[in-house]
């Protein structure tokens, strides 16, 4: 995507706890990007974290870097509703709202591919699929591909979206206006994000989905598990049991 001249935002989405040692290379990267996105805003969901992450924030010092904190650990989806509620709150109908993993793993540096492929063939979402020719890993525990490839598979056979074959990444690029039309249709926050856990990201995915009109895309996903210097959050046995649950409710 080339340098935009005027004064549209990207709001980027960092929900994160216990991400302190992760934080400063991530931001650092978000800097890099800043030189072709001018206009790119980083706001950091601190999930009520014992660590030092709302520290590291702060000592960044950079005006178009944010913080917002829980008192308590809540979990994904709690910060999946801040951040978009915040995102959508502080946004103009042409603006981006982007959501990134804050463990290091996901590449900022692929954000303005992702805006561009959306800005110029008119999706209203783009997804970092692990599933598109050319996407790239490194690191990733068996058991995690195992369990992405089989949710993979299962939401194509009983609950498919067009175009999408990750269905629970949560390296995505969504305009403003989808999200806002979203929280229209549902009223609030709380009724358009009711999942507890990871499987938020897929629930956000298909209600987006149900909504007339709506183009969603994929771009292929550069992920970095080797980059990683904390242990995975997720339960994968309780992130199974709600995603089947979900696909379920969705077939």
């Amino acid at each position: 995507m080339k340098k935009r001249n005027d004064t549209e935002k990207l709001l980027l989405i960092l929900p994160a706890f216990n991400e302190g040692k992760a934080l400063p290379p991530l931001l650092a990267a978000c800097e890099r990007t800043r030189e072709i996105i001018p206009h790119l805003i980083v706001v950091v969901i601190d999930d009520g974290s014992s660590d030092d992450t709302a520290h590291v924030v702060r000592s960044f010092r950079r005006p178009w870097c944010r913080l917002v904190q829980h008192r308590k650990n809540m979990g994904l989806a709690a910060g999946m509703r801040t951040g978009i509620a915040y995102a959508v709150k502080t946004s103009g109908k042409n603006d981006l709202i982007a959501v990134m993993d804050a463990d290091n793993s996901h590449q900022p540096e692929q954000l303005p591919q992702m805006c561009g492929k959306l800005r110029s063939e008119v999706y209203d979402v783009i997804i970092a699929s692990r599933y598109q020719p050319g996407s790239r890993s490194a690191g990733i525990p068996p058991h995690r591909q195992l369990f992405s490839n089989v949710m993979s598979v299962a939401f194509q056979m009983i609950a498919r979206v067009p175009g999408v074959r990750d269905y629970s990444c949560g390296f995505r690029v969504y305009t403003a206006a989808v999200l806002k039309k979203a929280l229209d249709k549902y009223g609030t926050i709380d009724a358009f994000i009711t999942e507890k856990g990871f499987a938020c990201m897929t629930e956000i995915l298909l209600k987006l989905a149900h909504l007339p009109g709506v183009r969603i895309g994929e771009w292929p996903m550069d992920l970095r598990y080797d980059r990683k210097p904390s242990v995975s959050k997720m339960n994968v046995w309780s992130t199974i049991r709600d995603q089947i649950a979900l696909v379920m409710r969705h077939r």
